[in-house]
């Protein structure tokens, strides 16, 4: 029999050191794999992640959730602005349309005189017919001193031939505001308006028009940082590589009517501050959590944090581990429940024509919320978890120290409850990766957002696209009105 020290055979020491690098591995196999499971149970349901992210595990989820009936009435809700046609009084054509035949004995009734007894108003297009309108521009001799001058040819109109501002402002309107490529936006026009524009022509519309609007871009910007409530948010996209994709970022913000976007290779301090919205923002930020926003909470009134994203966050930790769940619900739903009944609340109380919620019904809410966070960070303290602190307990944590931020929209009424003005534009660029896939460039991506930026705020204040993007491309681009 060998000995321990043998050769042949491992020492005490080198096998309790073997054991001991086993351990270790086990340990970061199992962390990771924890990691993975959370990671692999996340949705649109319990964590940031857009609806749209969701794989058939998700979906599938969704489907089976009982769905609650609304409280709310079905079709348009109460101070929705409805679009459908109206009667007009003064139609541009009137038709008379009168019976052949009696239907009785089947006398011919044309040239009798009736009178008028329904009425039916057809909305319709003329049939699209491109016109041609050619400009002679004259030449002639001055009586006085004989010199011939000739007339300038009318601004916009280059070469012997060219398109009018109706055709470029509507080549354009398709390329930026379709959703489609520019060959399918060329090709659309030539099919529907009779205009064969080339792809070259419809891309170049688009740096045209960008550089036209950089007076309103710093107009809008002047505009969104005087406002008393702003919203923020980010989104990632795509943008083609050399070698392969990679992400760039496209940023929103909204105020009331007025909308930007804009976009950049990174998230972070850099990008916010070149933006130039934030840095001397003085009135009320509402923004989800993301640590790059808290630089400029020192200078602001106050700070909402999105309570849409914190309830998917409780519910995610409640659903964070099948053996754990009972424990997590115990504080999470609790909280939620605090922060939904506190919008109903202010709901009332501003249907109500209430500026304030009763300082009673707001210290009980904020009492039970308080209590369950506490409970929150309590029962997840001394929790194990394989890369540091239990995620009930950070977010427990987190809700604490942010309370303020937190409940912001139960003090002031003119805060809303959720991020969703500046996160329901961005529906928008996920319908415009779903279709072309990526931006060449970061460049072309910030013309795109300077571009519907435009279109945006001048469509909310009552501008028709056309309309702006005729103004634009003459050098004359619509501006945000001054804030009150």
């Amino acid at each position: 029999m060998s000995s321990s020290g043998d050769s042949d055979g491992l020492s005490r020491e080198e096998l309790l050191a073997a054991l001991a690098e086993q351990d270790a591995v086990i340990a970061a196999l199992l962390a990771e794999i924890e990691q993975l499971k959370r990671r692999v149970g996340m949705d649109s349901s319990n964590s940031s992640m857009p609806p749209g992210s969701d794989g058939p595990a998700g979906r599938t989820k969704r489907a089976k959730k009982p769905r609650k009936p609304s409280p709310r009435p079905r079709g348009g809700q109460a101070g929705h602005e409805g679009h459908h046609l109206e009667w007009r009084a003064e139609p541009d054509r009137v038709t008379i349309v009168a019976p052949h035949a009696c239907v009785e004995c089947g006398r011919a009734l044309a040239g009798v005189a009736g009178q008028v007894a329904a009425r039916v108003q057809v909305f319709d297009t003329p049939p699209v017919k491109l016109q041609v309108s050619e400009y002679r521009m004259l030449k002639v001799s001055c009586p006085g001193c004989r010199r011939v001058v000739q007339a300038a040819t009318p601004p916009g109109m280059a070469g012997p031939c060219c398109y009018g501002p109706n055709v470029r402002a509507a080549t354009a309107l398709l390329a930026c505001n379709g959703h489609m490529s520019i060959t399918r936006a060329a090709d659309l026009m030539s099919v529907l308006l009779d205009a064969q524009v080339s792809a070259g022509f419809t891309g170049g519309l688009l740096p045209r028009i960008a550089t036209r609007l950089g007076g309103f871009e710093a107009a809008l910007k002047e505009r969104l940082r005087a406002a008393p409530v702003l919203h923020h948010d980010e989104t990632p996209a795509r943008v083609a590589g050399d070698d392969d994709d990679r992400l760039l970022y496209i940023y929103t913000a909204r105020a009331g009517k007025l909308i930007w976007f804009g976009a950049a290779a990174g998230r972070g301090h850099a990008e916010l501050d070149g933006f130039k919205i934030l840095p001397g923002y003085r009135g009320t930020l509402v923004r989800d959590d993301y640590a790059a926003y808290a630089k400029y909470d020192k200078d602001l009134t106050a700070v909402q944090l999105c309570c849409a994203h914190l309830l998917r966050a409780l519910r995610g930790i409640g659903e964070l581990d099948a053996d754990d769940s009972r424990v997590q619900r115990c504080w999470t739903q609790p909280a939620a429940r605090a922060l939904t009944d506190a919008k109903a609340a202010v709901d009332k109380a501003r249907a109500d024509g209430a500026t304030a919620l009763d300082s009673e019904i707001l210290d009980a809410l904020r009492a039970r919320y308080d209590d369950a966070v506490t409970w929150g960070m309590a029962t997840n303290a001394h929790r194990d978890w394989p890369t540091g602190r239990h995620p009930g307990y950070t977010l427990a944590k987190r809700l604490q120290a942010r309370a303020a931020q937190v409940w912001r929209f139960a003090v002031d009424f003119t805060v809303p409850f959720t991020n969703n003005p500046a996160e329901q534009p961005q529906r928008m660029v996920k319908l415009q990766m779903k279709i072309g896939g990526c931006w060449r460039s970061v460049r072309t991506a910030a013309r795109y957002c300077l571009i519907r930026s435009y279109l945006g705020t001048a469509r909310n204040h009552g501008i028709h696209p056309l309309d702006a993007l005729r103004d634009a491309l003459a050098g004359n681009p619509w501006m945000p009105p001054q804030t009150a």
